[in-house]
């Protein structure tokens, strides 16, 4: 296992031993730099603090107790004190190996996973730890099967959607899924509105069959999505943070006023003023639909 005060693994993947090109990375609580090159899957587990991560399609943060894959690259991680985070990390075609050379359904047939990000799930957890453990006793191997199976259970709802892509086989199915995946992920990170033509760019689709796909799969559009989170954030600033409606509506791009609160209370049934006077036991009573903190592998 290495630890993370200042890693940079594109360097490191020159000169390692390691057959599998397989890198198990610990950062501990005083802080690291770590930085994956272009064409790895690394899945990410924070146990405290804020990990700030950036990559080409933008910057964002993990969170204690939040689990990540991510397949884009380079990607530069830093944190500062107090913060812990494991990281499990390879190029994509060793991910491929590993998951074929088990033999476990459904992975032998795709030899992928998908990205995402949300809660991280304690049978995920477990297995990151029980593969740190591993390493001393020279175990390590033994433990990353338990943990792809973890990992392939959370993402079962979320892997039954390929079968609303298109493709002729199941791999390209699945490799459709994870596109809009992608471009799930760049929305769900970003506070700012995403104009529709550069989602696409990103997915390497037009506009329109972009939009077409996304809703089929996901049941609403990319701006659909975009419009229920900033509804979620709008409730998470009314009912707990002190700004006026007027810098809440600025901070989250509405026309004007009116159009926020007309919105607000669509969404909602109650105006902001009724929001921000509702008791403390109330502050998480927020509708379904406009939840913005779900399980990573959850679907819409």
């Amino acid at each position: 296992m290495q630890a993370a005060q200042l890693l940079d693994l594109a360097r490191a993947e020159a000169t390692t031993a390691n057959p599998s090109n397989l890198h198990l990375i610990h950062a501990g609580p005083t802080g690291s730099q770590l930085r994956l090159p272009a064409g790895w899957l690394s899945v990410w587990s924070a146990w405290r603090g804020r990990v700030a991560l950036q990559s080409p399609r933008g910057r964002w943060s993990l969170r204690g107790g939040e689990l990540l894959l991510a397949d884009e690259g380079p990607l530069d991680a830093c944190s500062d004190a107090p913060s812990a985070y494991l990281v499990l990390a390879a190029p994509n075609r060793a991910w491929r190996n590993l998951l074929e050379s088990i033999a476990l359904e459904p992975a032998a047939e795709t030899g992928e996973l998908l990205v995402g990000q949300g809660a991280c799930p304690r049978n995920v957890q477990r297995g990151l730890v029980h593969m740190a453990r591993g390493l001393g006793r020279g175990a390590a191997e033994t433990s990353l099967a338990p943990l792809l199976r973890a990992l392939l259970d959370e993402q079962r709802e979320l892997r039954a959607l390929a079968a609303r892509c298109n493709g002729r086989t199941a791999r390209r199915r699945l490799a459709t899924l994870q596109r809009l995946q992608r471009v799930r992920q760049l929305i769900e990170r970003s506070e700012d509105p995403l104009d529709l033509a550069a989602l696409a760019r990103n997915a390497s689709y037009s506009p329109w069959h972009l939009m077409r796909m996304y809703r089929e799969v996901f049941g609403e559009t990319p701006s659909g999505h975009q419009a229920r989170l900033r509804l979620a954030r709008a409730w998470a600033l009314v009912r707990d943070s002190r700004l006026t409606v007027c810098e809440i509506t600025e901070r989250l791009g509405f026309e004007s006023q009116s159009a926020f609160c007309r919105a607000f209370k669509s969404a909602y049934g109650l105006t902001t003023t009724q929001v921000r006077h509702l008791p403390t036991t109330a502050a998480h009573a927020r509708p379904s639909r406009a939840r913005l903190h779900r399980r990573w592998s959850q679907t819409a």
